[in-house]
């Protein structure tokens, strides 16, 4: 399945569950920034910071307990082998209460690393992270998320999640 039909499938999976009265609208950027940078859930100044960067800001409408994915991916193509997906997933189930929005989810990250030496053929690395989340959060009240990295890691990376009734 190529790139634009995955993004296409979740464009009409987004339409069809709002049609299906939905309630819930999930945001989730994805947030890259330097160690030495302080990230807050206030977006204003971090766009305008060196060394911070978005990603990808995936939005879904859900409902309430229903499950909701996010695919921004792209194949990765290498002759006689199949194609790996790279890029980032997000799964979500958000269930409504009373006094607040709790959240379940999983951010999955698959990238290329590069070629292992091999005297008869070069073998892809491929690096998948998957960290599951959950918590509470208020109506429209951004959260920050920080993604587990290696120690020694150039950039860290964060999800700003916002959930809000529709």
């Amino acid at each position: 399945m190529n790139t634009t039909l995955k993004v296409t499938s979740i464009a009409i999976l987004t339409v069809f569950t709002q049609l299906a009265h939905a309630d819930v609208e999930i945001a989730a950027k994805l947030i890259e920034a330097s160690p030495d940078v302080a990230v807050t859930t206030d977006l204003a100044p971090l766009n305008q910071m060196k060394g911070v960067d978005i990603l990808s800001a995936p939005r879904v409408t859900t409902r309430s307990g229903q499950r909701a994915t996010v695919e921004v991916m792209r194949p990765f193509q290498i002759p006689e082998q199949e194609p790996v997906d790279l890029g980032v997933s997000f799964q979500f189930e958000v269930d409504v209460t009373s006094s607040s929005l709790t959240y379940t989810g999983r951010y999955t990250h698959t990238e290329f690393e590069g070629f292992s030496d091999s005297e008869k053929k070069q073998n892809p690395i491929f690096r998948t992270i998957v960290m599951p989340f959950n918590g509470s959060i208020q109506d429209s009240v951004p959260v920050l998320i920080e993604i587990r990295r290696d120690k020694d890691a150039k950039l860290k990376r964060y999800i700003y999640l916002t959930i809000k009734n529709v």
